[in-house]
């Protein structure tokens, strides 16, 4: 039965169901990602996050902002709204892994001007590494605040309050934290309850892996706290290191729905193998969001013909579209709605419904597809970038969003800025606010399609990367290139976006380049600072680079000229035919011999692989991070290791030993204690 819930802010719903459903179990925390529970009533989440209210504010935090610093499981969820309950402003960040992403999130922290940070024991000793950034903070260990006798005193939380800044994947070095309210949590979970139509969520059962501090894992949170559903959650590491366990859990959990970003269903399809979901049973699962990265009807094909024996269909697929500044959603594809798809050049043939696999046309790669109807308080006005003015239906132009209750206020502390994004004015009706979204796209017969990005946003996997931050950081990987002239910008390739680089070598090493040292630079020092590689590097002549008179980079026309194949270039990488990939190796240890060095052979070959770099460039003695391997594949490879090895790994051991060689010693020493139990 749904509920009806006079709410002015998130904590009234857990109030509310605190006192009426007060052992319901909201939050299931997967610890293991399979059957280890960690379950979080609504009488214990209210409990927990009280406490930590209470603790902020005997530490006169009500107010201030507050750095989080947890990784998925339920005491992120209770340190959360600790700070709602205090009247603190939380910041939402993910513990960096060893030493990546620190410059990102000491931005955060110089951004927010956060007061203090509340993390777990261990979070708390790798900030005291950094110590020179972190000095003046008040640090707060959440074991600390969680079991304080401090007394809480209830304030009076009201809609327009902030209730946290999301900051954006976006610039390494300008990072933007949207100004999220508790009214817009409400109005936008509204909006998201929309998906289903006149059924409703509410003590049924979902199964995700999204993280929490991600808008879209984050908001159904939010969506399960004010439904009362049963929400299965395990970590991103969990489902990346095995992604079968996704689909058991929705098995296991008899879900009803579940979301993804679209890599993800292809990621499933490659990995998932049938022995795997014995058992499995999906025919309960009625909706599936798709959101989070751009929507391909090829994926959605592929992923319901892969997994159609265990229960999937195509008509599950809910694609939805949203962003951080509009809290979440904008506009979503309904239960049991058919997916509505356009051919992306023949313009001019009407759009295709599609209600199963059987009625997919060839060729689905050439079809744009719909993200479904504006949300029913929403407005999407498709607007002349230029001129300002509404264009009709099904021509492309720029995403605007009327939806006064869900878009935020603006960037915190960027005023200038937010009058031109989320205050925007058409020429033609002025006295409408919108929110300029930056992406392309155009309405048929009131369905969104989006079909690309004005702004320069890379996009790979659902994170978003500003090419600026990857261009600087590629023009100081070598001394041969040229600084201001390269361009980095996303190429649709075979499954999901892919990362080209676009570079200039510099006259003065014209003659003398080391091309490919210069390209192993380039590749290297982009995976260590963003963990993304580069599928594409192309060098290219001096003063070659299309810019504008001013001296700008046209990220777009390098891209049409790389597509065009019309680059002046040097050398580029991959090189077409045999040498331009290692040959596939198998992920499996020979089983009569591990020693030593089978175990540095076999990270030799799995390195070569992932870097796409001949075995014999390897160099023992470096580390792996000196190499561009990005995290999901070591989380890839720390997996198959404890298969073959009987050692329990993670990722991070990849990058805490100074050389593989070392690294492969440390293996072999665990594998020996272990073999000795």
């Amino acid at each position: 039965m749904k509920q009806s819930i006079t709410a002015d802010t998130v904590l009234d719903w857990l109030d509310y169901y605190a006192e009426q459903q007060a052992d319901f179990s909201l939050f299931n925390f997967l610890r293991d990602g399979e059957t280890e529970l960690d379950v979080l009533t609504y009488a214990r989440f209210q409990a927990e996050a009280q406490r930590v209210a209470a603790y902020l504010q005997a530490n006169n935090l009500s107010g201030e902002r507050i750095l989080l610093l947890f990784p998925q499981a339920n005491a992120y969820l209770i340190a959360l709204f600790g700070c709602f309950y205090a009247g603190a402003i939380a910041v939402p960040a993910y513990p960096p892994r060893g030493n990546r992403n620190w410059q990102r999130l000491q931005a955060i922290v110089a951004d927010a001007g956060a007061q203090a940070v509340l993390a777990p024991q261990a979070q708390i000793q790798q900030l005291r590494r950094f110590q020179e950034t972190f000095e003046h903070f008040q640090q707060l260990t959440y074991e600390e605040a969680v079991a304080t006798d401090a007394p809480f005193t209830a304030n009076t939380i009201t809609a327009d309050q902030i209730a946290y800044l999301q900051y954006t994947s976006g610039s390494t070095g300008n990072p933007k934290g949207v100004i999220i309210n508790h009214g817009n949590i409400l109005h936008n979970v509204a909006g998201m309850d929309e998906i289903f139509k006149d059924r409703t969520l509410h003590g049924g059962n979902y199964v995700t892996w999204l993280p929490m501090y991600h808008d879209m894992g984050l908001m159904n949170m939010m969506s399960a706290l004010k439904n009362a559903a049963h929400c299965y959650y395990m970590s991103p590491v969990h489902f990346i290191q095995k992604p079968a366990r996704w689909l058991q859990a929705i098995s296991r959990y008899r879900a009803e729905y579940t979301l993804g970003p679209n890599f993800a269903f292809d990621y499933c399809c490659d990995k998932i193998e049938d022995k795997e979901l014995d058992g499995v049973d999906l025919r309960r699962l009625t909706a599936i969001t798709n959101g989070s990265e751009p929507v391909r009807l090829a994926t959605m094909a592929r992923f319901a013909e892969r997994f159609a024996p265990w229960g999937i269909e195509l008509q599950d697929f809910c694609p939805a579209y949203g962003m951080a500044e509009a809290t979440l959603i904008v506009s979503t594809v309904k239960l049991g709605d058919p997916l509505h798809i356009r051919h992306k050049t023949q313009t001019d043939s009407p759009p295709l419904s599609l209600h199963k696999l059987s009625d997919l046309p060839p060729h689905p790669e050439a079809y744009h597809t719909s993200s479904g109807a504006p949300v029913s308080t929403a407005t999407i006005t498709i607007v002349h970038p230029q001129k300002l003015v509404a264009l009709p239906d099904g021509v492309e132009g720029e995403i605007w969003v009327h939806n006064p209750g869900s878009i935020a206020s603006g960037y915190w502390n960027r005023e200038a800025e937010n009058a031109a994004i989320f205050r925007a004015r058409r020429s033609d009706k002025a006295e409408v606010p919108y929110l300029r979204t930056g992406d392309l796209g155009f309405l048929q017969d009131g369905q969104l399609y989006v079909t690309g990005r004005i702004k320069d946003m890379v996009i790979v996997r659902g994170r978003n990367y500003y090419p600026q931050d990857i261009e600087e950081v590629m023009q100081q990987s070598h001394e041969a290139l040229e600084p201001h002239s390269g361009a980095a910008f996303a190429v649709e390739g075979a499954t999901s976006e892919e990362l080209v680089l676009v570079q200039e070598v510099s006259r003065h090493y014209l003659r003398e380049a080391d091309t490919e040292a210069i390209m192993q630079a380039m590749r290297t020092a982009v995976s260590q600072v963003f963990d993304i590689v580069p599928q594409h590097i192309a060098l290219i002549k001096p003063l070659s680079l299309p810019k504008t008179s001013s001296g700008k980079i046209q990220r777009y026309l390098t891209r049409e000229q790389w597509l065009q194949q019309q680059l002046r270039l040097i050398d580029h990488w991959p090189k077409q035919g045999p040498a331009a990939t290692t040959p596939i190796v198998t992920t499996s240890g020979d089983p009569r011999r591990i020693d030593q060095q089978a175990i540095a052979h076999w990270l030799v070959r799995q390195i070569a692989q992932k870097a796409k770099m001949p075995p014999s460039e390897i160099d023992l003695r470096a580390a792996v991070r000196d190499y561009p391997v990005e995290s999901i594949e070591a989380i890839g490879m720390a997996d198959e290791l404890t298969k073959w090895l009987g050692i329990r790994l993670t990722a991070e051991v990849f990058w805490a030993l100074p050389s593989i060689e070392e690294l492969a010693a440390f293996l072999y020493k665990k594998y020996q204690e272990q073999s000795k139990k």
